[in-house]
């Protein structure tokens, strides 16, 4: 699968639905083994401590944790629906850099998405992920968790 491709309808998809992610300006990094979402610390993003605003920082983990599954909708074509049912963070230092979300339970997301699919019935599955600087990955600003509510769509 093109990172490029799922990249152009992320940011065709969020300027329709969600159009503060779009003038965020994500980029999509990768999506295997881990799903690696790129945020730009700039004049939209940058709070005035010059560091990433929370709403930011929460777009981003969003978006990394919701990767696999806007594969399978826009890609695979799956009939699946989601929304993120909770949010914990945990903020280790300012973001004050680019940040890279990254989400290593991929295989897991795509299970979860499997076991929605065939049952039909609404599934609760929380995923942990890290946010990173861009300029240097062991310096982490934040770990997240998030609980993925994912169903069949008809």
């Amino acid at each position: 699968m093109s990172t490029a491709k799922l990249n152009w309808l992320i940011k065709g998809t969020s300027l329709a639905r969600v159009p503060l992610l779009a003038f965020c300006n994500p980029k999509l990094l990768s999506i295997e083994p881990s799903a690696k979402v790129r945020l730009p610390l700039n004049f939209v993003t940058k709070n005035h401590f010059r560091t990433m605003y929370f709403g930011a920082l929460a777009m981003g983990a969003e978006l990394s944790v919701a990767t696999p599954v806007l594969e399978a909708m826009f890609i695979q074509k799956k009939p699946i629906s989601f929304i993120f049912k909770d949010f914990k963070c945990d903020f280790l230092k300012r973001a004050d850099t680019d940040t890279i979300f990254e989400f290593a339970d991929v295989e897991d997301s795509r299970e979860a998405m499997a076991e929605a699919l065939a049952s039909g019935e609404r599934l609760n599955k929380t995923f942990k992920g890290t946010a990173y600087s861009a300029k240097n990955p062991e310096n982490i600003f934040m770990t997240y968790e998030i609980t993925l509510s994912l169903k069949k769509t008809k």
